[in-house]
């Protein structure tokens, strides 16, 4: 049950976004890229306020006027500048990711402690299920929006709004204003895009810097969706269906998810299924008029054959998706009487999350939990996808996980919020402390603990200079939108202190992989004296830029992968992140044997590696001094 009621909040909270998309994608003729952007800047806008103490409702009242200003900007560019609309979105949800960054300070905002609309709904809960009972809630937010938007296009502004959409000619020839409909219109889309982001972010407990990716095509396959269920010409139905349509996308992730789906395919699940709808709705209308099909897309199946063969391959989709995941429900679903079920969720196909992963269910097999037999371990992987995790969450719950392992600090803090009736055992988490689980090792959530730990930087630095002593200029490459990017940067800064100004550091920032090595070769141009990498997801993964960059000026790398010690880094310091699936793994055995997580303190990690690649030291010209290759525990010879 948890899992269908999380995708029908989900479905609820994204339906503003889906009516956002409707707007300009159905009335002003242009799927407006904005959004992307404005989803994010209402969540950052009511996380920032909620922080300071502001009232829930006034945060998404700012939220909203935030957010329709970024589409009343989109639409000027369009209408005074007279650039094409879709390109106008593009320029400004480039520009609200800088904006959004200066809005929230940081890349990530916990709100677990915060008064939000959820919290408001918990204190007058009269005893259902906290889910339930939101459920409840947000269906008469919804019954009341639906209500106002249907009477809203049916008053002399909303139907002057729809006829410049329509047809701006005749529009202007009736005396409308058309530019300043497009501007209304625009606005009034992204300011609901807004407002769906701050409720997002209090349901999900936290704002994110990328909460906002993929919020077009989200919108996009709602409103295709809705329209295809429903064929309905009245606005009353217009706007049901776009609710509704963002309803059953959410159910659709999530059936995919309980069949067994792997997360990874669910992009493809979306776009190939909407490609299907679109395709058999124009064959449908091509063949016979809206009129023939007003039953949705099941009068297809009784259209000529053309129509029929285009609903199959829709149908096919679904019997494909449900075939597929019954194959491997031995992995994921169905629990034997007794064994113990666990579920660990990572939120991308990282080697650092990929190690942990690894190494935990090694770990739990040599202390007699055998997967399949008596215990089973539910391997999920939300790829990327913020939204992914909390239906993954929840079908953990309804599938009767004992433990919950989330691994890496996007999947923790939607965890800990989430999930209050079972223990949470957190893995690869750099701080857990800046989302709220916890204020010490020892004080922390009653039902959380785990293994954590950041980066050594003044251990890091303290090889550096051992190498390159002297005054230097290090430089160092990192993504603001990863909360522990900023905080590890902030650790190399302090540890700079202690060589009273004889190390300067220089930063270059980026926003995705394909700004690496650009960023990177315009620290090299500034004669820098060694790359000094903090651990970073983008950077780290696109290690092999800075390398490109740095070689033709024989600038040394030192960063904290240990994993990239041989791909040319020429030293490296860092914790092993076996260590961290080992000691959650531990945790997890005592959490099963009867322990109760309030009285598990928080475990740093404990295994710390030094590595020195002899190679790149020879092919850079640099001696490295016998006290520091005495302390490497890994070392790659000059001949490897």
């Amino acid at each position: 049950m948890e899992l269908w009621i999380g995708a029908l909040n989900l479905g609820l909270l994204y339906a503003f976004m889906a009516m956002g998309v409707f707007i300009t994608f159905r009335i002003h003729n242009f799927p407006d890229i904005t959004v992307d952007g404005s989803l994010t800047t209402g969540a950052a806008v009511a996380a920032v306020l909620l922080a300071s103490g502001a009232d829930p409702f006034l945060s998404m009242l700012a939220a909203f006027a935030a957010g329709a200003l970024a589409g009343s900007i989109t639409a000027l560019i369009h209408t005074r500048l007279e650039i094409n609309g879709l390109l106008a979105g593009i320029l400004v949800m480039t520009g609200l990711y800088s904006v959004n960054l200066h809005i929230m300070g940081r890349s990530n905002i916990p709100l677990l402690q915060q008064t939000t609309f959820v919290s408001l709904l918990n204190a007058i809960n009269p005893g259902l299920n906290p889910e339930v009972f939101i459920s409840v809630a947000l269906l008469i937010v919804m019954l009341m929006f639906w209500l106002f938007m249907s009477l809203f296009f049916r008053t002399d502004l909303g139907i002057a709004m729809r006829a410049t959409g329509d047809n701006a000619v005749m529009a202007a020839a009736a005396g409308f204003n058309v530019g300043r409909m497009k501007v209304f219109g625009v606005a009034l889309a992204n300011g609901m895009v807004a407002l769906s982001g701050a409720l997002v972010a209090q349901y999900q407990g936290f704002a994110d810097i990328g909460m906002g990716v993929g919020t077009v095509v989200t919108g996009l396959a709602a409103v295709i969706i809705g329209e295809s269920i429903l064929k309905m010409r009245s606005i009353y139905a217009h706007v049901f269906r776009v609710i509704l349509g963002s309803v059953a996308f959410r159910l659709m992730i999530s059936f995919a998810l309980y069949v067994g789906m792997d997360p990874i395919d669910l992009k493809l699940l979306t776009a190939v299924f909407v490609l299907v709808t679109l395709a058999a709705s124009r064959m449908a209308d091509a063949k016979g008029g809206a009129a023939r099909f007003r039953s949705g897309l099941f009068g297809v199946l009784f259209a000529k054959r053309r129509n029929a063969v285009a609903f199959g391959c829709a149908l096919a989709i679904v019997v494909g998706v449900a075939a597929y995941g019954y194959r491997n429900s031995g992995q994921s679903r169905g629990t034997v009487a007794g064994q113990r079920a666990i579920g660990l969720v990572q939120v991308e196909d990282n080697g650092l999350l990929n190690i942990t992963r690894d190494s935990f269910v090694a770990e739990m097999d040599r202390l007699g939990y055998k997967s399949g037999k008596n215990c089973r371990i539910d391997l999920q992987n939300a790829n990327g996808d913020l939204p992914t995790v909390n239906a993954i969450l929840d079908k953990f719950v309804q599938d009767g996980c004992e433990v919950i392992v989330p691994i890496s600090t996007p999947c923790a803090q939607a965890a800990i919020h989430k999930i209050k009736d079972r223990p949470v055992v957190f893995a690869t988490v750099a701080n857990p402390f800046i989302i709220d689980a916890g204020k010490s090792d020892t004080e922390h959530l009653p039902n959380v603990t785990g293994v954590y730990g950041w980066a050594p930087m003044d251990r890091l630095m303290d090889i550096v200079r051992r190498i390159k002593p002297g005054k230097i200029t290090i430089g160092c490459v990192w993504n603001p939108a990863f909360a522990n990017s900023v905080f590890n940067v902030e650790m190399l800064r302090n540890s700079l202190t202690p060589f009273n100004g004889e190390v300067t550091l220089v930063g270059a920032t980026v926003s995705n992989s394909s700004e690496i090595h650009q960023a990177a070769l315009s620290l090299a141009q500034k004669n820098i004296d060694a790359f000094v990498l903090v651990p970073d997801n983008i950077v780290y993964s696109a290690f092999d830029s800075v390398v490109k960059a740095a070689g033709p000026k024989k600038i040394p790398i030192f960063m904290c992968d240990v994993e990239r010690l041989g791909d040319g880094a020429l030293s490296v310091l860092g914790y092993d992140y076996t260590s961290s699936g080992i000691q959650a793994a531990r945790l997890v055995d005592r959490v099963l044997k009867g322990g109760n997580p309030r009285d598990i303190p928080f475990e740093r990690y404990t295994k710390l590696t030094m590595g020195i690649n002899l190679k790149a030291a020879k092919e850079l010209g640099i001696v490295i001094p016998p006290e520091v290759t005495a302390v490497a525990t890994v070392t790659i010879p000059e001949k490897n």
